[in-house]
């Protein structure tokens, strides 16, 4: 029997201000689709074969990032890509990088946040 084949899985994020979010991924050079209907709609920023749901909070207390919590990881959301291009990319951005950079020829690494929190890392 074939396997139902699977593409990346898609991470949903609470955020304070959608606007704002929406603005901040897309200088990360994500692109925006509305979805959803009347009652339940968020956003789908995607680039390449990553995309962040973003949903607005119905409380901005709710918004807590798995990186801010005890014992949680440093990110909250990993992506594979070409570090050194992407620093280039983003150098001028005003993109806080929290982590980082970490360049060598084995693994190289960087950690950036958005404005609610959520800990991005980069790493190739």
């Amino acid at each position: 029997m074939n396997q139902a084949a699977f593409s990346g899985p898609s991470m949903v994020l609470l955020v304070r201000d959608i606007e704002k979010s929406i603005d901040f991924y897309k200088k990360l050079g994500f692109s925006y689709e509305l979805v959803g209907g009347p009652v339940v709609q968020h956003v789908h920023m995607t680039r390449d074969k990553v995309t962040f749901i973003l949903h607005q909070a119905a409380d901005p207390e709710d918004v807590r990032p798995s990186s801010s919590v005890k014992g949680g990881l440093y990110f909250d959301a990993f992506c594979y890509t070409d570090v050194r291009q992407l620093l280039e990319e983003i150098k001028d951005k005003k993109i806080p990088i929290v982590q980082g950079p970490d360049l060598n020829d084995f693994f190289s690494e960087f950690t950036i946040q958005d404005i609610d929190g959520y800990r991005i890392a980069f790493g190739g």
